[in-house]
């Protein structure tokens, strides 16, 4: 019983010995955003709309038949730093990146979609 109660006390005490040290999050490119990607109404919303209100985009894609697919891409990065029992430390990083594909056919949006990586 006094191992059980000692093993307990010696967890409590290491779980305050882990900590984060810093941590940031910076938002990269953002084209587009969830608001204005849902005033997007396939087969009326006009490309003149999309530029006007999300910009040039990255990236665009010609097919023969005249349709065009444009891309805009949202990044962003956090960074962590994280502090083990004063001794080790622990940086952790990640990206993530969105990219909207418009198709337009005839000056219209005819359809979207999100990529996510």
């Amino acid at each position: 019983m006094i191992r059980f109660i000692g093993l307990g006390l010696a967890a409590a005490l290491m779980t305050g010995c882990l900590f984060v040290v810093d941590s940031r999050e910076s938002i990269g490119d953002q084209q587009w955003s969830e608001g204005e990607l849902d005033r997007v109404e396939m087969g009326s919303t006009s490309a003149e709309w999309i530029r006007s209100n999300f910009g040039s985009p990255d990236r665009v894609s010609t097919y023969e038949n005249g349709r065009e697919v444009w891309r805009y891409r949202n990044t962003s990065e956090s960074e962590s730093e994280i502090g083990l029992f004063l001794i080790f430390k622990i940086d952790i990083e990640r990206e993530s990146a969105e990219t909207l594909a418009l198709e337009i056919s005839d000056g219209v949006v005819t359809d979207y979609w999100v990529e996510k990586r």
